[in-house]
């Protein structure tokens, strides 16, 4: 049996890990590594969580007498000389799915098959690879465009099972360091451990009410599980048949049926985004509607830095881009308003919106941004015949009614009555002076009419989405 690399990208798990599983049962050793470049092209944020996880990575290995050598420089250079330093004449690693790791990975495999070296890649981080779903299209390896039938196909398709926990077996003499970076603040604790503790919590109690909580955002209802699935510390597959598994209990009630169908929705729809950029590359640069390519959006900088910094004097818009800038964390409620009044109320190109969610967000992915920001703006997979504008007014009275989630993030309405926090201008003018709303050192006026602006740009919309 061979020698064979592991290329850990974006599956720092033992866990269901398809490629290290074939590496380990194929090989005689396997030798774990990391490609140190490619966590340059990450967010600050992403930086620090990916040092941390590979500290704690490198840590469990030791424990079972294995290694993660750090490889620095080209990846494609890098690998074959660890190949030919270790004697591995194989290189395993999980699939990759978006433009930017998969040209990586086309680089990496033409060198090394120029040096004699094999590059395996198995398994990405979805729940079911592109092909078992577009095979199931009545025009097969296309993908699909539209979720619902998507999702029908989707859950059509059987799981497989997870697998059993791989270990490298190899010990390199010389591993390289890992770079060093700033703690990790404010972040999940970044560990494979500490993932599937996460899931186990979740699926023992908020689950069964995700339903009911999670588009709530003063309410912890949420999985937390993103920054998890986005690095690959825990499997998406592992989620769903944790979930599934209790769903199939005979004691669990119909109601909480629901709400882990719902969750399950959700992993379907993060699937969908990354099948759909894979099958259709184009959306990193232009919509998914032909018919919206050329619309011409706003590049206005004082609106931009308004909506950046949370200063749009509507609350649960500003405690979103608020929470997005400070924790590198928005909740998905607010996500969605927030994304809809920078593409309808402002009329900002949904590349400034994508942009910054890939700047900020600890879990940013490029695909998952490309796609729900085209969703949102009107221009990617949602077939309606326009988009979904979100009043922020009323979301913030329907999901955050006691203003928790404003007050939390807006600190200068903190302690004022509930009406004032989601709707300052509405008061009386007295009460407006009372309260002190409105100076420079308070919270600002609405830089926009919502109910006008968005019917501006809807008009907008339909005429050149109906052109001739």
């Amino acid at each position: 049996m061979s020698v064979s690399l592991h290329w850990f990208r974006r599956d720092l798990r033992l866990n269901d890990n398809a490629a290290l599983s074939s590496a380990v049962t194929s090989s005689k050793t396997v030798y774990g590594v990391y490609c140190a470049q490619t966590s340059q092209q990450l967010n600050p944020r992403q930086r620090r969580f990916t040092t941390a996880a590979l500290q704690s990575f490198k840590l469990a290995l030791g424990k079972a007498d294995a290694s993660l050598s750090m490889l620095a420089g080209d990846p494609a250079v890098a690998l074959e000389a660890a190949a030919k330093r270790l004697g591995a004449t194989r290189v395993f690693c999980a699939r990759a799915f978006d433009r930017t790791e998969l040209d990586l990975e086309r680089d990496v495999r033409a060198h090394l098959n120029a040096a004699g070296i094999e590059l395996r890649s198995l398994g990405g981080g979805v729940v079911h690879e592109p092909e078992a779903i577009a095979q199931r299209k009545q025009a097969p390896g296309t993908g699909y465009r539209v979720f619902p039938p998507f999702y029908q196909a989707w859950k059509a398709t059987p799981v497989e099972r997870s697998l059993p926990t791989a270990l490298p077996t190899g010990r390199d003499p010389d591993p390289g360091p890992i770079e060093e970076q700033a703690p990790a603040r404010d972040m999940p604790e970044p560990s494979e451990a500490a993932a599937l503790g996460a899931l186990a919590r979740f699926v023992s109690a908020r689950v069964a009410d995700y339903s009911t909580n999670a588009e709530y955002p003063g309410r912890v209802g949420t999985s937390d599980l993103a920054a998890y699935l986005r690095f690959g510390l825990l499997s998406p597959r592992t989620v769903f048949h944790a979930v599934a598994e209790k769903m199939a209990r005979t004691w669990t009630l119909a109601q909480e049926r629901l709400s882990m169908s719902a969750f399950l929705r959700r992993l379907a729809l993060r699937d969908f985004f990354i099948h759909l950029a894979y099958f259709a590359p184009e959306v990193y640069d232009e919509p998914l509607q032909t018919k919206m390519r050329g619309f011409e959006w706003s590049h206005d900088e004082r609106m931009i830095k308004a909506w950046t910094s949370g200063k749009t004097g509507y609350p649960l818009v500003d405690a979103a881009m608020r929470q997005l800038c400070m924790y590198g964390h928005v909740h998905q409620r607010g996500a969605v308003v927030a994304a809809s009044f920078c593409t309808a109320d402002l009329g900002l190109d949904w590349g400034i919106g994508r942009d910054l969610w890939m700047r900020e967000l600890l879990e940013a992915d490029e695909a998952l941004c490309v796609g729900n920001w085209q969703r949102i703006a009107g221009i990617g997979s949602d077939q309606a015949a326009y988009p979904r504008i979100y009043n922020p007014v009323r979301q913030a009275q329907l999901f955050d009614a006691q203003a928790m989630y404003v007050r939390k993030y807006c600190r200068e309405l903190a302690k004022l009555p509930t009406a004032a926090a989601l709707a300052p201008w509405a008061i009386g003018a007295s009460q407006q002076t009372e309260l002190g709303f409105f100076t420079p050192e308070q919270y600002p006026r609405p830089i926009v009419d919502h109910e006008q602006a968005a019917r501006e740009f809807l008009s907008k919309y339909q005429a050149y989405r109906h052109r001739s």
